[in-house]
């Protein structure tokens, strides 16, 4: 059920370029590195961990449904993501985003792309495939002992988990 509906949310975003395309079957492979946010049975929000090394990873796929902006569902997701990182013993992760205040809020700093090769190497491959990527904002956040609690709660409703 996750599969389908992460696909569904995460292509919301693919045709302003916002978020790279993910097809159905990279999602299920990769099932176990999503934290959904739900209401109901409904997915609203997601992010991925994209591991590069055991000490790199990258938050990606980062979504929230249009009708659940505003109620700090992104938030949610992402401190799940680090969660999930700090538990796999990954000491640093990064993001790439249009929204830099979403990130610095989160205790992100801004960065250099140029210090991740191993993204810039999957650019270049997508690249030379036709895919048309829009320029963002890296940032960069270090795991170590840095524990970070969510300013709002959730609503009862929205629950949080692993996918």
């Amino acid at each position: 059920m996750d599969v389908e509906q992460i696909h569904q949310l995460v292509s919301q975003y693919v045709a302003d370029g916002s978020m790279l395309p993910r097809t159905t079957e990279q999602i299920a492979l990769n099932i176990e590195n999503y934290i959904v946010a739900v209401n109901g049975h409904r997915v609203v929000a997601c992010a991925a961990l994209e591991e590069y090394s055991p000490s790199l990873a990258e938050v990606s796929s980062v979504a929230v449904a249009p009708t659940e902006h505003g109620n700090g569902l992104g938030t949610q997701v992402v401190l799940g993501i680090e969660r999930l990182a700090r538990a796999r013993g990954i000491g640093e992760i990064f993001a790439l985003s249009l929204i830099d205040r979403f990130f610095i809020a989160l205790d992100y700093s801004p960065t250099a792309i140029s210090r991740y090769p191993e993204k810039l190497s999957r650019y270049e491959t997508l690249t030379s495939a036709g895919v048309n990527l829009v320029p963002k904002r890296c940032f960069q956040k270090n795991l170590e002992d840095n524990w970070s609690v969510a300013r709002r709660p959730a609503k009862s409703k929205r629950t949080l988990r692993a996918s």
